[in-house]
């Protein structure tokens, strides 16, 4: 009971500090967390929860950003990717899942997409991820074309746009669980890929999607897709580091790292997927409800996992490393 009481004093005193009357965070706070974020990804969920839908998408970029910036081998940042990705849709406003997503594949490097698609496949945004809802192959088109075409738009006066759009579109694909040559995975593939780019979808069905997935006995490898990429991001990635990449992230988590990721509101004890199907065109008008900064306190409290450092929480009477956050957050304020 005690720490319940000082979770909800904590909780009260974040919201009067913001002094914002929609109670998120300001977009400075969260800078001030960038290189903690990265160096604990979990965190970013956290973080992530606290901040207006706008906002949200502003502070993933910088983070991916700053990945991308990061003096390490290619491989690491692309294991950091994988893991800021999931832990930061994990976190989203509800309303604002496919505004992420297509920031995503606006901002993270072409290589690095290779396993951030895997990852998104076969956990977020795969289609049996909730296992309480099914969803018809009529249905998962009309997610898929939702997410294409805010990916489409989003990506559309960035470099490598067509190349990011089939990297969504594979995700899309894999996600969709369906057996290469059925009639559900011809449905899908071909509504997936008439909802690309036209300039892009010859070359996505004949070439990118076949070797992507390994079809027709053929190595997988992802070499005729980035062989269309400007500069360095464009250099042949080998499937197995991508692969890699992608498991290496989530088995970090745990075997119920989906579970792990969902610390959040109840916007995310749903997938994904049933966000987008039900996205508004103005996150900012669905945004997750009264206080999502007494929610991401609360949370904290039912995951065991205070704000400040990302690990497990000890005795229920150590609540100091969460007053610390909280105190931070109020000095960090006045920043912006």
């Amino acid at each position: 009971m005690k720490r319940i009481m000082v979770m909800l004093t904590a909780a009260l005193l974040v919201c009067v500090s913001f002094g914002q009357a929609n109670g998120y965070a300001t977009l400075a706070s969260a800078r001030a967390k960038i290189t903690k974020v990265i160096e604990n990804p979990k965190e970013m969920t956290a973080v992530m929860q606290t901040l207006s839908p706008a906002d949200q998408k502003t502070f993933l970029a910088e983070v991916v950003a700053a990945i991308a910036s990061m003096p390490s081998d290619e491989s690491d940042r692309t294991e950091k990717f994988v893991e800021i990705v999931n832990a930061a849709l994990a976190g989203s406003q509800k309303g604002n899942s496919l505004t992420l997503v297509a920031e995503v594949f606006a901002t993270v490097p072409p290589n690095s997409l290779a396993a951030v698609n895997e990852s998104l496949a076969s956990g977020l945004m795969n289609r049996a991820t909730d296992g309480n809802v099914t969803y018809t192959d009529d249905q998962y088109i009309e997610i898929s074309k939702k997410v294409l075409a805010a990916v489409n738009e989003r990506v559309a006066n960035e470099d490598n746009a067509g190349v990011r759009s089939g990297f969504a579109a594979l995700m899309l694909i894999r996600g969709s669980n369906s057996e290469s040559g059925s009639e559900s995975y011809d449905k899908i593939m071909s509504a997936v890929v008439e909802a690309l780019p036209e300039s892009v979808q010859n070359d996505a069905k004949n070439d990118w999607i076949p070797a992507a997935l390994g079809q027709g006995g053929q190595e997988k490898t992802y070499d005729p897709m980035l062989a269309n990429v400007d500069g360095e991001q464009g250099k042949p990635v080998n499937d197995d580091s991508a692969g890699s990449a992608a498991q290496a992230s989530q088995g970090s988590q745990g075997s119920g790292s989906l579970v792990a990721l969902r610390v959040a509101s109840a916007q995310n004890l749903d997938t994904l997927l049933a966000d987008i199907a039900g996205a508004n065109t103005d996150p900012s008008a669905s945004a997750d409800a009264a206080n999502p900064v007494v929610d991401a306190v609360q949370n904290t409290t039912n995951s065991e996992m205070p704000l400040g450092n990302g690990e497990p929480g000890g005795d229920a009477g150590e609540v100091g490393p969460i007053i610390e956050e909280v105190i931070g957050y109020q000095n960090q304020t006045t920043q912006e």
